[in-house]
């Protein structure tokens, strides 16, 4: 039987560690744009969730089907979703050409998952093998 003020501290300290917990856990959420890339909901990314939707991101930039990205396909996708001087497209432009591992003017699909599973590691500051809001 538990005397009411053991009771009480066991009270306290129960709703203080849900408070305290509640709160590290809504800190260190990933932003909404990663949130949508974890599929399990378990609030952090595996390489395989990170890099699971590059092969269908790669075969809507393709556009001449040839298995390998040209910068003139890039280039022609990205900047149809946003204008060519807007910072986002910049980047994603300079990501996709930096993924060409063996610098002959073309991403294979090999390549851009070898890339983003390295940028995977670069993120994953605590290498313990995902990323979670902690890490960014």
């Amino acid at each position: 039987m538990i005397k009411r003020p053991h009771f009480i501290v066991f009270a306290c300290s129960a709703l203080l560690t849900t408070m305290v917990m509640g709160t590290t856990v809504s800190a260190q959420a990933l932003p909404d744009h990663l949130a949508k890339m974890d599929k399990d909901g378990d609030g952090k990314l595996s390489p395989e969730e990170w890099v699971r939707d590059k092969p269908s991101l790669f075969k809507r930039i393709d556009a001449n089907g040839d298995k390998a990205l040209s910068k003139d396909e890039i280039e022609k996708f990205y900047v149809a979703i946003a204008p060519a001087d807007d910072p986002k497209t910049i980047k994603r432009i300079a990501d996709m050409a930096a993924a060409d591992a063996n610098a002959d003017g073309k991403v294979t699909l090999e390549e851009l998952t070898a890339y983003n599973l390295a940028a995977f590691k670069t993120r994953d500051k605590n290498a313990d093998g995902f990323i979670t809001g902690a890490d960014l």
